[in-house]
């Protein structure tokens, strides 16, 4: 495997009703170990309590489904077992993470083949993955497995922290104060029975509150949250919120600074409004050139090399989650502040805008329109961010790019905002309140707005005048979807990192990058489909091959359908060892999935030639 990859267990093997998992690392130098442990993730990402930690302290977790089993020395180094009874796990547990750590500064440089592999329950090897670029790090995640569609998937992560074991504990849900660090240390520094007790490890971690409507406690100053979450933003309308967005809700204390940011991010929106006319709102104007602000200088501002220098050795995840928990509790926030000022009048005005009198449309909708524009500006910054920490290339002066970032900034799929109401953008739970309060009239407005604008006003309006509950929801709401834009954003740019990530060392590892494009684009065709996957897998391969072996195939970029025939005489033709082929079909057929019939019978195909060869 290779790192990001996954693929399904029960595709290598009838028998993985069990499995084990071998951790295993040399050092000639003899320069220590390092130790293993085991976390046991819900569907947030986190361990739900101390006993989700298995370490050589608490050797059993998850009743009895997961198990170590043990170091065994070899002539130059370490091979540690760690046994699952998959079939036993806890219905909660969504994600098993296995990792290992060293203290005391020591780094995993110190260490040689860096190797994880998973046996069968027969102890037939099935998968090998090596980690590698580990030589800064003090903790490293070797792989995971997790729950799809009802089976059991390996997915090869590699990812070291440089900040070491307490970084790692950190990601999920591991407390790093006092007590708590000094036992995370100790679970994966210093390897022995006697250093910890099972019940050292951690607190389990804080359950999100439901957001309330007001009173919902002091909010931590921007100085405890950094510390907590050990991501201590610093830049252009960063967001230094604590790690609960319902912390941060109509705080009464006066010197909450989570407020004076919103605050004053709502002053300067006001600014812009007042610059909008009715027929800026009427005709989506508004939302061009809300864009246009919203990404002009920041982006130049904000690049790689901006969030590099603010997170230097922090692993893109951690710093996505942590920016989209923060963009959350900023438009939860916000959502209070501006529902405070709505009432049930400004819907009707809304129904009949551009006919209303002059002096009370631009009052009305400019209340409207500030949360609007700040949810939307919100959005927009998060999703270029994302795609900035995925190392995923935009140029927001093509058209293409710029739409790409406006429909997964506001989680828009094709033709979406044309077809469907104003329901599918809200929670199912406040669905029939908003279908019993309102009347066809106001929406049926929005319906006259461009695409975008439509949606974004169809998104908001909803939150402006239903009575008594106007704050409550306008915070569940600005929550709500600014939560599901951060996690569809981070879905879509990881995934175009993971395949470009696959296409990159497939250039590289190439002795054939000619006949790489032909064979990759046969097994793509295979099936007479191609997914978004795999077209972009193709366009990276077609780039990088130009890039690291100047190859350009001028025949194959005309060409509309592929003659199985022609390729196959082009392997033929080639002499020597093609294994280099025959593992970038087996990649490029798994881009989306597990390979169909049809991709199966190229890779075997391909199979039998290398062994004749």
């Amino acid at each position: 495997m290779i790192k990001g990859a996954n693929v399904g267990l029960s595709a290598l093997s009838g028998d993985v009703g069990s499995v084990v998992m071998s951790l295993r690392w040399s050092s000639v130098a003899e320069e220590g170990s390092a130790d293993v442990c085991v976390l046991l993730l819900d569907g947030d990402g986190k361990v739900r309590s101390a006993a989700d930690f298995c370490f050589h302290g608490n050797p059993i977790v998850g009743d009895g489904s997961v198990r170590l089993l043990g170091r065994t020395p070899t002539d130059d180094g370490d091979v540690n077992r760690i046994g699952f009874d998959l079939d036993a796990v806890p219905p909660e547990v969504e994600r098993i993470v296995v990792a290992a750590g060293r203290s005391d500064g020591s780094r995993f440089g110190d260490f040689d083949d860096l190797l994880m592999t998973v046996a069968d329950g027969s102890g037939k090897d099935l998968v090998h993955f090596s980690v590698e670029d580990t030589a800064t790090v003090g903790a490293v995640i070797f792989g995971e497995l997790y729950r799809r569609t009802g089976e059991w998937k390996l997915r090869a992560v590699g990812q070291g922290y440089a900040s070491g074991p307490a970084g790692l504990a950190a990601d999920f849900g591991i407390g790093l104060d006092g007590a708590a660090r000094s036992a995370v240390e100790g679970a994966l520094g210093n390897p022995g029975p006697q250093d910890s007790s099972p019940d050292a490890p951690v607190p389990p971690p804080r359950s999100p509150e439901p957001v309330p409507a007001a009173n919902a406690g002091e909010a931590q100053s921007p100085e405890e949250a950094a510390g907590r979450s050990g991501l201590a933003p610093d830049g252009p309308d960063d967001l230094t919120l604590s790690e609960d967005p319902a912390e941060a809700v109509d705080s009464r204390d006066g010197g909450d600074a989570d407020r004076e940011s919103v605050e004053r991010e709502r002053a300067e929106l006001k600014e812009f409004i007042k610059g909008l006319s009715s027929d800026d709102i009427r005709s989506g104007g508004w939302f061009t050139k809300l864009s246009a602000q919203a990404l002009s200088s920041y982006t130049e501002k904000v690049d790689q090399a901006y969030f590099q220098e603010r997170y230097e050795g922090v692993p893109p995840d951690a710093v996505v989650d942590q920016r989209i928990k923060m963009a959350s509790r900023y438009a939860a926030l916000e959502g209070g502040l501006s529902a405070g000022a709505y009432t049930a009048t400004v819907a009707a005005t809304l129904g009949s805008l551009g006919g209303a009198s002059v002096a009370t449309v631009p009052a009305a909708v400019a209340t409207m329109m500030v949360d609007v524009a700040f949810v939307t500006r919100l959005q927009l910054r998060l999703a270029y961010d994302i795609a900035v920490l995925y190392r995923v290339p935009l140029d927001l002066t093509d058209p293409d790019d710029m739409w790409k970032l406006i429909r997964v900034a506001f989680t828009i799929k094709s033709g979406e905002a044309v077809r469907e109401g104003v329901a599918k953008a809200v929670p199912a739970l406040v669905r029939p309140l908003i279908k019993r309060f309102y009347s066809g009239g106001v929406l049926s407005t929005a319906r006259t707005f461009p695409v975008v604008g439509k949606y974004l006003l169809q998104r908001n309006v909803i939150k402006i005048g239903i009575p008594l509950v106007g704050v409550p929801l306008a915070v569940v709401l600005n929550r709500y979807t600014t939560l599901l834009a951060g996690r569809h954003a981070q879905a879509v740019f990881r995934n175009e990192a993971r395949v470009a990530e696959i296409a990159e060392g497939l250039s590289r590892r190439s002795r054939h990058p000619q006949l790489l494009l032909w064979v990759a684009w046969l097994v793509i065709r295979a099936d007479n489909r191609i997914t978004d996957d795999e077209a972009l897998l193709m366009r990276r391969l077609v780039g990088l091959v130009r890039d690291h072996h100047q190859v350009v195939d001028e025949q194959l970029a005309r060409l509309i359908d592929i003659d199985p025939a022609e390729v196959w005489a082009r392997v033929d033709a080639e002499p020597g060892d093609l294994s280099d082929i025959l593992d970038a079909a087996e990649r490029v057929a798994a881009v989306d999935g597990n390979p169909g019939n049809l991709e199966e019978a190229v890779i075997s195909r391909l199979r039998d030639r290398c062994a004749r060869v």
